[in-house]
C-alpha cells in the first residue's frame, strides 16, 4: 500500500500558490489543437487553432509537484551511486622524448 504524503495550504494562499506554479512552470490555459486542419478555414467551433487545455491548472500543479519529487529523488540516488564508484587510478602514460 502506498503511503500518503501531503501538504496543507491555507485557503487564503491556494490561488497564490497555483498562480505562481503555473507562471513558473509555463502552464497554458489554451493549447494548440491537435486536430487542427490547416487546409480548412479557421473556425472557432469546427476547426479552432487552439483549444482549452484539458489539464486544469490544479492538475498541472499536482503533476509538476509529483515530477519535481520524482526527479529530485532520482537525481539524489544517481549522485549517491556516482559517489560510491571507486575512482580508478590514472594510467601511466609518458612521453619517451621527454627525459
Amino acid at each position: 500500500m502506498a503511503q500518503q504524503f501531503c501538504v496543507d495550504i491555507a485557503d487564503a494562499d491556494v490561488e497564490r500558490v497555483i498562480t505562481a506554479m503555473c507562471a513558473n512552470y509555463k502552464y497554458q490555459a489554451d493549447i494548440p489543437n491537435p486536430d487542427f486542419d490547416p487546409s480548412l478555414p479557421v473556425d472557432p467551433v469546427t476547426n479552432p487553432e487552439t483549444i482549452t487545455n484539458p489539464e486544469t491548472s490544479y492538475q498541472f500543479v499536482n503533476r509538476i509537484n509529483r515530477e519535481f519529487l520524482m526527479n529530485n529523488t532520482v537525481s539524489y540516488e544517481l549522485n549517491l551511486e556516482r559517489d560510491a564508484v571507486p575512482q580508478p587510478p590514472a594510467p601511466d602514460i609518458t612521453d619517451p622524448q621527454i627525459p
